[in-house]
């Protein structure tokens, strides 16, 4: 294989593996952000069920 095509492969895949940790960055980043917002649908859905029973807790008071 002659020297610049070694070189030439050589940066490729160099520029390969950075758009694959820039692609892993993103990913990672948005499964923290469904972890949030699962979190706060959790809550709001507890809240709502709460919500939905006020008289209940009105009796228990």
């Amino acid at each position: 294989m002659s020297e610049k095509r070694f070189t030439t492969l050589e940066t490729m895949v160099a520029y390969h593996e950075d758009t694959i940790q820039k692609l892993n960055d993103v990913v990672y980043k948005q499964q923290v952000m469904i972890d949030k917002l699962e979190e706060k649908i959790d809550a709001l859905a507890r809240h709502l069920q709460g919500a939905d029973h006020p008289a209940a807790d009105e009796a228990e008071k």
